[in-house]
C-alpha cells in the first residue's frame, strides 16, 4: 500500500515541483547537435514510410506492442481533494525491458464529455509529482489542467516519465541508454503511454478519442508519441522542444532528446508532420516566449538562420504546414504563449488552446482547426 501513498503527493505534497533545468547531473553540455533543417519528407505515402522506420528503430522488427498491458492496476488507488467532476483515479504499473518501470494515473470523471480522454504528460520535475499546488512554490500548471480537464468531463491519464516518479526520482536516463534491449531505449519513454492507452481502450472501450498533451519531458514525449501512434488525434507538445537546428550548442538537452542515431534517421521538424499524418488528425505546439529555461526566446540560436526566435518560428512552421496542405495530413500550427510567465503549461494557453482544440475532437478533412 506505501508505492500508492507515494502518490498523494499529487495534491497532498508539502512540496511542489521545482521549474524543469537542463539536466547537467546526467547530461554535461557539449556536442554538436544534428542539423534537422531540412524536411526529407514530401508526401504522405513518404511519411508513412517514415514512420515505419522510427518505429523499427524504437522496437525492432516486433513493431509497436499494442497487445502488451499493465502488470498490475489498482482501482481507486488515491483519493485526492479538490478536484471537480472526479469519481475515481486508478493507478497503472507498466513493466518494461531492464526492470524500467512506468506509472500512470487513470483519472475518471463522474460526468463524462463524448466519450473523450485526454493524455496528460508530466515531464521532468524535481519533485517527481503532478503537485503543483503549495503557496509560495512554482506552478507548471499540471492540477490546473487536470482540473480543467476533468470539470470539461474529460476522462485524464496523467503519465510520468521513467525514474521520474514518485516511486523511482533518480532522474538517470543516461543510465537508460545502457541497457541492451531490442530496437531502442527510447521505448522506455514511450510505453508508458502506450501500455496504459492499450488497457484504456481494452477496459473503456467507450473512450475512443485520445488527445494528449505534455510539458517539457512530456512536450517531447508527446510529440515522439504522436508521430507513431495515429491514436492520437490532437496533440498539444507544450515548451517540449525546437528543432536542434535552433538551440543552442551545447545546451544541456536530455540525452533522449538530442540522440544522433535518432534525430539523422527523423529530425524535429518531420517528427512534427508524423504527428498529423492521418486526415483530420492535428498538432498545435505551444511555445512560451518568456520560457526560463526550454524552447522560448532565451535559449533560441540565430546564428543559423540569421532571425530572431519569432520569425524562426513561424519559418519551419510555415515549412511544415507547407506539406501538410497535401491530402492524407492533418494541421499544423504553433501557438506563441506570450502571457506564460516561465516553463508551464499557462491559464492562457488552457484557455486558449487546450480545452478549445480538444473540444473539438476529431475534425473532418479538409477543414483544420484555427
Amino acid at each position: 500500500m506505501t508505492r500508492y501513498l507515494l502518490f498523494g503527493a499529487l495534491l497532498l505534497a508539502t512540496s511542489a515541483p521545482a521549474l524543469d533545468k537542463p539536466s547537467s547531473r546526467y547530461n554535461p553540455p557539449g556536442g554538436t547537435l544534428v542539423n534537422d533543417h531540412d524536411i526529407r519528407i514530401t508526401s504522405a505515402g513518404g511519411a508513412a514510410t517514415k514512420r515505419g522506420e522510427i518505429i523499427r528503430f524504437i522496437w525492432g522488427r516486433g513493431g509497436i506492442p499494442y497487445g502488451k498491458l499493465p502488470v498490475n492496476v489498482s482501482r481507486g488507488s488515491i483519493k485526492p481533494d479538490n478536484l471537480p467532476n472526479l469519481e475515481r483515479v486508478d493507478t497503472l504499473h507498466i513493466g518494461m525491458d531492464g526492470g524500467v518501470k512506468g506509472l500512470s494515473h487513470l483519472f475518471l470523471p463522474k460526468r463524462k464529455n463524448a466519450n473523450r480522454l485526454a493524455v496528460l504528460h508530466l515531464g521532468h520535475t524535481d519533485g517527481c509529482t503532478f503537485n503543483d499546488n503549495v503557496p509560495g512554490e512554482p506552478d507548471i500548471g499540471m492540477r490546473r489542467t487536470i482540473s480543467a480537464l476533468l470539470a470539461e468531463g474529460f476522462a485524464v491519464l496523467g503519465v510520468y516519465m521513467p525514474q521520474v516518479t514518485p516511486e523511482d526520482c533518480r532522474w538517470e536516463h543516461e543510465k537508460l541508454f545502457r541497457i541492451r534491449t531490442a530496437g531502442s531505449p527510447l521505448k522506455f519513454f514511450l510505453e508508458p503511454t502506450l501500455v496504459s492507452l492499450n488497457y484504456i481502450r481494452k477496459t473503456y472501450p467507450q473512450y475512443r478519442e485520445f488527445g494528449m498533451i505534455g510539458l517539457s519531458g512530456g512536450g517531447w514525449t508527446t510529440t515522439l508519441y504522436a508521430a507513431i501512434d495515429p491514436r492520437i488525434t490532437v496533440s498539444i507538445p507544450v515548451a517540449g522542444s525546437l528543432p536542434l537546428y535552433l538551440c543552442h550548442e551545447g545546451y544541456g538537452h536530455d540525452i533522449e532528446q538530442r540522440l544522433d542515431s535518432f534525430y539523422r534517421l527523423a529530425g524535429y521538424p518531420e517528427l512534427y508532420l508524423l504527428g498529423v499524418l492521418g486526415a483530420g488528425r492535428r498538432q498545435i505546439q505551444v511555445l512560451n516566449l518568456r520560457d526560463d529555461c526550454c524552447f522560448g526566446a532565451g535559449q533560441h540560436d540565430r546564428r543559423l538562420t540569421g532571425m530572431p526566435f519569432v520569425p524562426s518560428v513561424r519559418d519551419y512552421e510555415r515549412r511544415v504546414q507547407k506539406i501538410a496542405a497535401q491530402p492524407g495530413f492533418g494541421s499544423f500550427r504553433v501557438f506563441i504563449d506570450e502571457k506564460a510567465t516561465g516553463h508551464m503549461i499557462s491559464d492562457h494557453a488552457i484557455r486558449t488552446v487546450i480545452l478549445p482544440e480538444l473540444r473539438l475532437g476529431t475534425v473532418p478533412p479538409g477543414k483544420g482547426s484555427k
